[in-house]
């Protein structure tokens, strides 16, 4: 994303119904592009289908997708993010307290993230670390330890070593089993089965955001790093049996 949160003259690219995206949640969409996109809400639809169990919470634990708040909560935002994207980062510090304030701390929502690494090599080793620290329950504390330290795309802000540096910032973290799972690159194919989610969704620039009911029903898509105002209509909307 490299543009202000969606085209403002285009409200079809606002929010896209995801029934009109899938055919098959298995079947991936040909040629996206795995790009930052100036278009934030680009994302390529396919006729209507109604195969949304790999959205549904209990699907997306299992693949090891970090949880935030209660996972009884009727309702799920799923986030589509890169850590090098600075519209995620605008997304981290300025919406996503008052969704956690409003909705998550208060049992209504919870919040999961899938990594969309479009940005490059920097991206992929954020991801595969807060996968590591995700393993001790502390992947939204480098969540925000990340998104405040972004620097320049690909510059190494992100690297090995400054990874350790910032997990070494969480109380109680057992530094040596994180740095040995970074090192050893365990995840790689998690963040592999990330982006492949993500394509198959057509979605070409990041944040794009799922508001959903939490077994996986009633998907829809905000594409881009919209104000809170946008995520309160779609999530009041799902809490009320939209």
């Amino acid at each position: 994303m490299d543009k202000e949160v969606g085209s403002e003259s285009n409200p079809k690219n606002r929010i896209i119904t995801l029934s009109i995206i899938f055919i098959a949640m298995g079947l991936v969409i040909a040629g996206p592009a795995l790009l930052p996109s100036s278009e934030s809400g680009q994302v390529a639809a396919q006729q209507a289908g109604s195969n949304n169990a790999k959205l549904s919470l209990s699907a997306l634990r299992q693949q090891g997708v970090s949880l935030l708040g209660n996972p009884s909560a009727p309702v799920t935002i799923i986030e589509f993010g890169d850590f090098q994207c600075p519209f995620c980062d605008r997304f981290a510090k300025e919406t996503e307290p008052q969704i956690n304030q409003t909705y998550i701390q208060t049992g209504k929502v919870n919040m999961l993230f899938v990594h969309f690494t479009i940005y490059g090599p920097d991206s992929v080793t954020a991801a595969m670390a807060a996968l590591c620290i995700n393993d001790q329950g502390r992947f939204w504390n480098l969540y925000n330890i990340l998104y405040k330290n972004q620097g320049a795309v690909n510059s190494g802000w992100a690297n090995k070593d400054n990874l350790k540096k910032f997990a070494s910032q969480i109380p109680g973290l057992d530094t040596q089993k994180f740095n040995s799972c970074l090192d050893s690159g365990k995840y790689i194919s998690l963040v592999q089965n990330d982006l492949a989610l993500a394509a198959s969704l057509g979605l070409q620039g990041t944040p794009g955001f799922i508001i959903e009911k939490s077994d996986g029903s009633n998907p829809e898509l905000l594409p881009g790093a919209y104000p809170f105002p946008a995520f309160q209509s779609l999530i009041n909307k799902k809490l009320t049996g939209g």
